[in-house]
């Protein structure tokens, strides 16, 4: 008589509900970290592009045009997170914001992303 038991058939192994698990952990945390991360890259290569162009617009224009693209990538940006200094011939911008990560609506931990782009007003010998 052929047992189930005896030949492990239908039966998960510990090995295997490890991994499972293992591998279950490792996509939820990639699914709550990447989101924040590529968001706040993203980001900063938009203030980056904002600085180039500095020189076209007030800072009122550029403020709005920054928190935009910051709604673009689900990043919520106030206009206390973000600071513009400009002088004579340059110009700062810089970004503070935080994002709260909930875990099973139980822990929850906050990241904390700082942006700060230099750059010249206007690039010498560069025609937009």
């Amino acid at each position: 008589m052929n047992d189930r038991r005896a030949t492990g058939a239908g039966f998960i192994r510990l090995r295997a509900l490890f991994w499972i698990l293992f591998l279950s952990a490792g996509i939820y945390a990639a699914y709550m970290f990447v989101p924040p991360y590529a968001g706040f890259y993203m980001l900063k290569t938009e203030v980056e592009e904002e600085v180039r162009v500095a020189h076209m617009y007030t800072d009122e224009v550029l403020a709005k045009r920054i928190t935009g693209k910051a709604a673009s990538w689900s990043i919520e940006l106030s206009p206390q997170e973000l600071q513009i200094y400009r002088g004579s011939d340059d110009i700062r911008i810089i970004v503070d914001y935080t994002v709260t990560l909930d875990f099973f609506d139980r822990y929850s931990r906050e990241l904390v992303y700082h942006i700060d782009v230099n750059g010249p007003l206007k690039e010498k010998g560069r025609v937009l």
